[in-house]
């Protein structure tokens, strides 16, 4: 055990089960919003559009890593 995992106390790791029902809620969450209407009104719109939500799969995936990482959330 290393030291950094000796330091945040007592971690179970998470079963195949549960890392998978992570990444089946994620990608349903994905999907849900490619699926979602952009009116077509400028190009632009909805280039901003697709930014943000690359931006919020982003923060998704970061958020799924860390409660899998074994460190304890910061406050």
């Amino acid at each position: 055990m290393s030291t950094a995992t000796a330091s945040c106390g007592t971690y179970r790791r998470p079963s195949m089960l549960e890392s998978a029902a992570a990444g089946i809620g994620s990608g349903l969450v994905s999907w849900a919003e490619r699926r979602r209407y952009i009116p077509p009104l400028e190009l632009a719109v909805q280039q901003a559009a697709l930014r943000r939500r690359q931006e919020l799969g982003d923060l998704r995936q970061d958020a799924i890593a860390a409660a899998h990482s074994g460190l304890e959330p910061r406050r």
